[in-house]
């Protein structure tokens, strides 16, 4: 379907006519829509009919002259009658190869309607001063191919009805008139017949135009549904990129001074760990950070979830092992939310990824203690056939029965209209939607308001007992350790210095020895610092100028040599697109705020593949290769 502007000018006296003959408003844009639809729907089904008009003119041409007082004149007719229709071919023709069907509708109708009159008109002629008189079989003859031709009209007319008139009545109506006049019998009857032809014809065009107009007019409002359908997509999408970038940006600002925060509170804990006091409130500013960790870990959740970039890992393990974990850190809060929280655990073991079930089963615990404070809560288990039934229930104030629907929905809370940041920001029940989505553990949901809220989730049971780690993707839990690793260097490279002094800070207190840069060329530069290789590179994504992180990485790789040497990618950056490269750059990625015990367990880990290439990378060096 073309979309066309209605004419602005003033139209000429017989485009107007066509216009009210067309019954048009040109002010209304869906009215002059449907319009031009039903002249380019006349220009394209008009040509095929004119083989049938020069087959019809030849044969009748030809009866007439056998008629006995048949002149000149009928060869004359069937002539001119033939290059009328050589005159539609070519309009016809002009205006579907022309721009001018689409640019000016109402100039083409009225060419066609030039055509199919002078068309008419020479039919009328034939009928009342060429057709013989008193040769009956010739008129017989005669009426039979101006009745096929006109009720082929009625078809081909048919967006048009008062173009299927113009026809009737230029070409039959003279006939009928001229039998009327004669007053013989059979004249008579024959102009009865083609009045009765004529009334049924009108009926049946009636009827035709209004079933084309109407199958026009659902095409047009079919065509403005599904563009109305792609614009409210395109909108939807366009709000969806905007809102990652959005997230993306304010995360990474965000975690910024939040990353410097942690590493600084940790470095102050390690010094003060022989002053009670001074302990005390290293503990508080680290249960602060913690809440303000746990708020923009769920946007990051989130975004790493859109991204695509978190892959299960199906492993079997006693269920046991994650409820023990998630006991020991939610009894505590449990306790101060004023909850009776019970954990009733087996030790049957079930296959799926253990830490993303932990982040689900995490979701739904902070959950309900944020949301059913002093209530009763369990964490149980339940056989179902060849599955175990995880479920999570409290006694708290349930859901509202027209508010279920909207439980999962990303930022949706019921009961925190002032946003209080202790409540959190109303991602956790999607994160564990996505998650098990994810993972294709069926998630049940039950509430009754005033009673009580009831999650479940459905879990493979596993063939096997194997130990699982305790390590996770999204929440990560490091305790301070106290051992040293002197001897062992790390570059860290970081634009951004209050982070750049704090790591290096905490990684000396661990017993590492830093160097550190806003750029990785100044340690390369450095001939002292870059004389030996260092045992792991701690480097931010985000560098001055258009280099990355990685780029870095690379870069330092190729100067010693070493293109296994150990790397830690620190980013503050959600953007799905940045999560997926850095997913698929094979190097260790840890997200600001840094888990301080993640950060120290992951460095040990790096060191010992370290010492192994340290060693060829001491061999080359004495051997001067």
């Amino acid at each position: 379907m073309t979309v066309h502007e209605p004419p602005r000018a003033p139209a000429a006296p017989f485009r107007s006519a066509l216009l009210a003959l067309s019954g048009i408003d040109p002010r209304n844009e869906a009215n002059w829509r449907l319009f031009t639809d039903r002249v380019d729907l006349l220009y394209q089904q008009a040509l095929p009919g004119l083989i049938v008009h020069a087959v019809v003119i030849t044969a009748t041409t030809y009866s007439m002259s056998l008629a006995p007082n048949a002149g000149d004149e009928v060869f004359v007719w069937g002539g001119v009658m033939i290059v009328l229709g050589l005159l539609r071919v070519a309009v016809i023709l002009h205006f579907r190869k022309s721009p001018a069907l689409t640019a000016d509708p109402l100039g083409s109708l009225a060419a066609f309607y030039l055509v199919i009159g002078l068309t008419g008109i020479g039919w009328g002629i034939g009928g009342v001063f060429i057709l013989p008189a008193g040769a009956l079989p010739q008129q017989v003859f005669f009426i039979m191919m101006l009745s096929g031709t006109a009720a082929g009209t009625v078809a081909t007319l048919a967006p048009f009805l008062s173009a299927q008139l113009l026809a009737m009545a230029t070409s039959v109506v003279p006939l009928m008139i001229r039998f009327a006049l004669e007053g013989g019998s059979d004249q008579l009857l024959m102009s009865g017949a083609l009045l009765l032809f004529i009334l049924a014809m009108v009926a049946t065009g009636r009827n035709t135009h209004l079933a084309i107009v109407n199958g026009l007019r659902l095409r047009q409002e079919n065509f403005d549904l599904l563009e109305d359908l792609r614009k409210k997509s395109d909108a939807l999408e366009l709000s969806s990129r905007v809102k990652t970038r959005f997230l993306a940006a304010a995360s990474h600002d965000l975690r910024q001074p939040l990353h410097a925060l942690r590493l600084q509170s940790e470095s102050l804990a390690i010094r003060a760990e022989s002053d009670p006091r001074i302990q005390s409130v290293t503990d508080r500013i680290g249960r602060s950070v913690g809440a303000m960790e746990r708020l923009l870990n769920s946007l990051l959740d989130i975004s790493r979830l859109d991204a695509g970039v978190v892959e299960p890992h199906i492993a079997t393990f006693r269920i046991d092992s994650v409820l023990r974990t998630l006991d020991d850190e939610f009894r505590a809060a449990a306790a101060v939310a004023g909850c009776d929280l019970r954990i009733v655990s087996c030790s049957t073991a079930v296959s799926t990824d253990a830490t993303l079930l932990e982040t689900i089963l995490r979701n739904l615990l902070s959950n309900a203690i944020r949301h059913a404070p002093g209530a009763k809560i369990l964490l149980g288990c339940l056989h179902r056939d060849s599955n175990l039934r995880l479920v999570v229930m409290d006694s708290g104030a349930g859901i509202p029965s027209d508010q279920k629907e909207r439980v999962f929905e990303e930022f949706f809370q019921i009961d925190n209209p002032a946003r209080d940041r202790n409540r959190g920001l109303g991602l956790g029940l999607s994160i564990v939607k996505r998650l098990t989505d994810l993972l294709r553990l069926p998630l049940g949901f039950h509430s009754i308001e005033g009673h009580g809220t009831c999650f479940s989730v459905d879990i493979p049971v596993g063939p096997q007992i194997v130990t699982s780690g305790d390590s996770s993707d999204f929440v990560t839990r490091g305790e301070r350790g106290t051992g040293r690793r002197e001897g062992y260097r790390v570059w860290i490279i970081d634009d951004d210095e209050q982070g750049r002094v704090s790591l290096a800070d905490v990684v000396e207190n661990w017993g590492y020895t830093p160097e550190t840069a806003a750029g990785f060329r100044t340690l390369l530069d450095d001939e002292r610092i870059s004389s030996i290789m260092p045992h792991a590179l701690l480097v931010d994504y985000r560098l001055e100028g258009s280099e990355s992180g990685l780029d870095a990485i690379r870069e330092i790789r190729r100067f010693f040599g070493a293109d296994t040497l150990p790397a830690i990618i620190v980013t503050g950056d959600t953007a799905p697109g940045r999560l997926k490269a850095l997913q698929s750059s094979g190097v260790h990625v840890l997200h600001k705020p840094v888990p301080p015990g993640r950060l120290r367990t992951l460095l040990a880990t790096l060191m010992k593949e370290s010492d192994t290439l340290f060693q060829k990378y001491a061999t080359h060096i004495e051997n001067g290769s």
